[in-house]
């Protein structure tokens, strides 16, 4: 409410500002009457007293005027500082609204790094294990090699006993 009173007061030193323009203006008139009229039988006194009850009547029309034009700025004023104050404090809210926000995405940043560091640490053990699975493959693979071989010889060595099992049983059959 501090710009009301601004207003409040800025309006009454306007308005008295007038005022005394307007009683400067009056006197200089008045004076000019008094000195061009000059009359003995009370005439000039009545068309003084005329003169100066129109200069009242057109002071306070001009006062009037003056007073509705003043009445109406200060409205205007009124409403503009009003519609700025509410901008203001709408501005307010959405900066806090903003704000949030900020603190909410700092956190949801926060939080993927975090996730982001765990990944990378998880892929780092991954490809340090890499070489260690790659011998053991290597072995394994050896290895199978190795068995599929020593089968194929315990296959060949199997075969090879039949056949002469069957050679020598053959061989039995006839000479019997």
């Amino acid at each position: 409410m501090d710009n009301l009173t601004w207003l409040n007061k800025h309006m009454h030193s306007h308005l008295s500002e007038a005022a005394r323009e307007r009683r400067a203006n009056r006197d200089l008139d008045l004076a000019g009457h008094a000195a061009t009229a000059p009359h003995k039988d009370g005439r000039g006194a009545l068309e003084l007293v005329e003169q100066a009850a129109e200069q009242f009547r057109k002071i306070e029309d001009q006062a009037h005027e003056f007073g509705i034009r003043a009445r109406a700025l200060a409205e205007e004023a009124i409403q503009k500082l009003q519609l700025a104050e509410d901008t203001i404090q709408a501005l307010r809210d959405d900066k806090v609204v903003a704000e949030a926000s900020i603190a909410q995405l700092h956190d949801e940043v926060r939080e993927l790094g975090e996730a982001l560091k765990r990944e990378r640490a998880r892929v780092q053990a991954a490809e340090n294990r890499l070489p260690q699975l790659e011998l053991r493959a290597r072995t394994a693979e050896a290895r199978a090699e190795e068995c599929d071989n020593t089968l194929s010889r315990i296959e060949e060595a199997i075969r090879t006993k039949l056949l002469r099992e069957g050679s020598s049983a053959n061989r039995r059959a006839a000479a019997a």
